[in-house]
């Protein structure tokens, strides 16, 4: 039996209220209110259950089913087909020296020169405006999925050829101290909650709006210069962030 501990739709959320009932039922599924195989209530007991209409529900169903996590039965209903468990993410800000473990892993990264950013960057990087930077874009995968998005900008004059030449072993820390004789000094993070745009949520697989976390860092190097500008962005939809926090 469900427990029905449903999240009830924002109205005013920019969310569209069907994908908000998605992302209620995927937490639902993943929490195993219901097991594989096993009858979800009925398109009415949906409808009185989130204060939609049938037509939103049926969206609804139209993506997980479209998600392969149901199956949709002409006269009998909708039956669970898939659990969709998040991945569950450690909640890590990029710090000057430290590797983690993860199962979450970069993807093939694409580099370009460019001459063109927003005005924020070129603040960040300390750089003149219309300057050529390097851009590198790259995703990050977890078993083939798509779960994040790596966006970085680099002053040219400190990473010569890099868009020719690419990563090495598709690290930007590795490429930097081995190629360039670049060393990070500090690094400074800020966090957010948004709305995924649409290319974003296009490049992670995902609908928009959605919700998403952003992390942007801002690295110097040991003379305090600043040498690379970068935004990751996770999807919220399919990540859970872990955070341990020590008492030493």
């Amino acid at each position: 039996m469900g427990s029905k501990l449903v999240q009830k739709v924002d109205r005013y959320s920019p969310m569209p209220v069907y994908q908000q009932i998605v992302s209620d039922m995927i937490s639902r599924i993943s929490q195993e209110e219901w097991a594989i195989g096993d009858k979800l209530p009925s398109e009415n007991e949906l409808s009185e259950e989130y204060d939609a209409s049938r037509v939103t529900i049926r969206q609804a169903l139209a993506k997980l089913e479209a998600d392969g996590l149901i199956d949709k039965q002409r006269g009998r209903g909708a039956f669970l087909k898939a659990n969709p468990r998040r991945v569950v993410q450690e909640l890590y800000l990029p710090q000057i020296g430290v590797q983690r473990e993860t199962n979450v892993k970069p993807g093939k990264s694409s580099i370009m020169e460019v001459t063109q950013a927003n005005a924020q960057i070129y603040h960040n990087l300390q750089v003149t405006h219309g300057s050529p930077l390097v851009y590198l874009e790259r995703p990050f995968l977890c078993d083939k999925k798509v779960v994040g998005l790596n966006r970085a900008w680099f002053p040219i004059n400190m990473v010569p050829n890099m868009a020719e030449e690419g990563l090495v072993d598709n690290s930007i820390t590795k490429t930097l101290q081995q190629r360039y004789d670049v060393h990070f000094g500090s690094v400074e993070n800020y966090i957010e909650a948004i709305m995924l745009d649409a290319s974003t949520a296009h490049q992670l697989h995902t609908v928009s709006p959605s919700p998403g976390l952003k992390i942007t860092s801002v690295y110097t190097n040991k003379d305090g210069c600043p040498v690379e500008y970068a935004v990751t962005i996770w999807t919220g939809q399919d990540t859970q962030f872990h955070v341990m926090i020590s008492s030493d």
